[in-house]
């Protein structure tokens, strides 16, 4: 008896993005032979090379179905030696369906059917600013799969890639291209994920709308985009400029405004922002003393949850986190037209399939932390060239929430992106850092605070207020202003009090600011000082004491501030102290025979009343 197989039936799909399971499947093997060629322009052409071998004498294969990661496909064309085959197209929410007829039935044992597909996509590779990506889903390991050879050819124009993940394992090349070969396991657990090009630059204006609605004065902040491992932010414009701008404990720049009564204040910010690959040369170095405050349980955070707490104790790991959460969540597209309720890590739990990229940072984070690995959330803007493949949360400003946790190994803290390992069918958002995502704000020690740019808005007011694009790079201007407080003269034998202050005059963030103190007459315990960081438009102040002298001490002196950028002089005159009491003595002399002058006034005046009444 000959079995019919349908094998579009079975929904054998190369980039699985369903996980139902698939019947007979063993009833054959597949072989494939995959290349992705990429022009100049970011084409890229896909070429399959398909062997379905029958494993039993009594069955064929009637048709062959799979599911490519692409809505954008075009010139599609399958065929055998014996000619063209006639696919049939179904193009879904984030994939395309390929169902190819076989127009002859081949049966028996070891039989095959060959035959080739190919087409062309705009979805695998995308030139972004200064920067060439590159992204290839995974395959979806099946009973049926026999072996899988994919190639990755891109121009030579392009150079070295910068990053590359998994690691090829080999390399070819002529005048035109240059081919990665990579192994079939890799490509099983994640996509392929090439980055060439090592810096990418955002022109930003972010819109901050703040109200006092009380009768009373009011103290408000806005946080602006910080300096991160990865990221450094050029400021152009700050209107109107705050009062201060204070760091947090999570690296947070809070700029603080005062509001009258009543008072509606508009913000305006805009610069540049430089994110790199690798880690930004000139920011500190972070040993992260006490994880403590990355370790607690917080609201969306629920690390003494039951259910989250036997997981972490299952997974352990950052790794086997991600993976969990990117094998498990399923993005719910449909909650991105309502007004979104986030649900907070344990919810989540109990409604995988309706997620958005909150969950999956929320669950990242309480999994790591009752694993005890410190975990952050980061809110800002990350760039897409398809919105269903990378979605995005908000309509009217476009953010993105993604998590980090902390690697004691390099003492950074290092991003991830499960939302987008999930949404890609398995791009590689884990050892691979891309240069798509711009900081905004960083939650750490609070799960809902600060807010980023964009939430700042008037009740009732749906504006617009993020504006992020590519740019070129932008110059840096450092510099800062010293002012010194100090009385221009004083007297000896008593210390003298002021303050030096260093204001952060340029576009960047200073880091490790050093000013110097050098005077001829008053020696100092301690003549240096170190600003371990000064943001832009922001300033630092220094209590100063010169210390006391001899009460004879009679001179003028120049005391000289340095730092990198700046430099301030004050000339001080020291008078003994003796002309202080003979000052006073003077003074006193002076009084006093005001004094007996009023005395003997009134005495005359009141003895001349006295004489007239007589």
């Amino acid at each position: 008896m000959v079995k019919k197989i349908f094998i579009a039936l079975l929904s054998f799909t190369l980039f699985l993005w369903s996980k139902a399971p698939v019947a007979a499947i063993t009833d054959f093997s597949t072989n494939y032979s995959i290349n992705y060629q990429i022009n100049k322009a970011g084409l890229t052409h896909t070429k399959f090379d398909i062997s379905l071998t029958n494993n039993l004498s009594n069955i064929y294969a009637s048709e062959f179905s799979l599911s490519i990661g692409s809505t954008n496909l075009n010139n599609i064309n399958a065929y055998n030696s014996k000619g063209g085959l006639d696919p049939r197209i179904a193009t879904g929410n984030k994939t395309t369906s390929i169902t190819i007829p076989f127009k002859e039935n081949i049966l028996g044992k070891d039989k095959s059917q060959v035959f080739q597909l190919e087409f062309d996509s705009k979805d695998f590779a995308h030139q972004l600013g200064n920067v060439w990506e590159i992204s290839i889903p995974k395959l979806q390991k099946t009973d049926s799969l026999n072996s899988y050879n994919l190639t990755l050819s891109v121009p030579t124009s392009f150079g070295s890639p910068s990053a590359i993940s998994p690691t090829p394992t080999s390399k070819t090349s002529n005048q035109d291209f240059v081919t990665y070969r990579f192994n079939q396991e890799d490509l099983i657990l994640k996509g392929i994920s090439a980055t060439f090009g090592t810096v990418q630059y955002f022109d930003f204006s972010l819109n901050y709308h703040l109200d006092n609605p009380n009768v009373y004065q009011v103290k408000t902040e806005i946080a602006l985009p910080p300096d991160t491992t990865y990221q450094k932010v050029i400021y152009n414009q700050l209107t109107p400029q705050p009062d201060s701008i204070d760091l947090d404990i999570d690296g947070n720049w809070l700029a603080s405004y005062i509001l009258s009564p009543k008072q509606n204040l508009d913000i305006l910010a805009t610069g540049s922002a430089e994110i790199n690959l690798n880690p930004v040369a000139d920011f500190p170095g972070f040993i992260l003393e006490d994880q403590n405050t990355y370790l607690t349980s917080q609201k969306y955070w629920e690390t003494n949850n039951p259910n989250i707490t036997q997981l972490a104790n299952e997974l352990k790991t950052p790794a086997k986190i991600y993976q969990y959460i990117v094998d498990n969540l399923i993005y719910d597209y449909g909650r991105l037209s309502e007004t979104t309720t986030r649900f907070g890590a344990a919810n989540v739990l109990d409604n995988k399939d309706s997620a958005i990229c909150m969950e999956f940072t929320d669950l990242f984070i309480a999994l790591s932390r009752a694993a005890s690995i410190p975990a952050r959330a980061i809110n800002g803007f990350a760039y897409t060239t398809n919105s269903s493949l990378r979605p995005l949360s908000l309509k009217q400003d476009i953010l993105h929430a993604w998590p980090e946790y902390y690697d004691t190994t390099t003492n950074t803290w290092t991003p991830v992106d499960p939302t987008w390992g999930n949404t890609t069918g398995g791009v590689d958002f884990f050892n691979f850092t891309d240069l798509n995502h711009f900081v905004f704000v960083i939650l750490g020690q609070d799960s809902q605070y600060p807010v980023p740019a964009g939430a700042y808005k008037t009740a009732g007011e749906e504006t617009k207020d993020v504006d992020v694009h590519f740019s070129t790079k932008k110059p840096k201007n450092q510099q800062t202003k010293l002012t010194i407080k100090l009385p221009e003269k004083s007297f000896s034998g008593l210390p003298i009090n002021g303050t030096i202050t260093l204001e952060n005059t340029g576009n960047v963030a200073l880091y490790n600011q050093s000013v110097s103190f050098v005077s001829d007459h008053f020696m100092l315990d301690k003549t240096n000082w170190s600003i371990p960081v000064l943001p832009p438009f922001s300033s630092h102040q220094i209590n100063l004491e010169l210390p006391s002298t001899t009460w004879t001490s009679n001179f003028t002196d120049t005391i000289t501030l340095t730092s990198e950028f700046s430099q301030a002089s004050k000339e001080i005159t020291l008078l003994p102290t003796y002309t202080l009491i003979l000052n006073n003595y003077k003074y006193a002399i002076i009084i006093s025979f005001s004094i007996i002058f009023l005395i003997i006034t009134l005495k005359i005046t009141n003895k001349h009343h006295q004489n007239k009444q007589l």
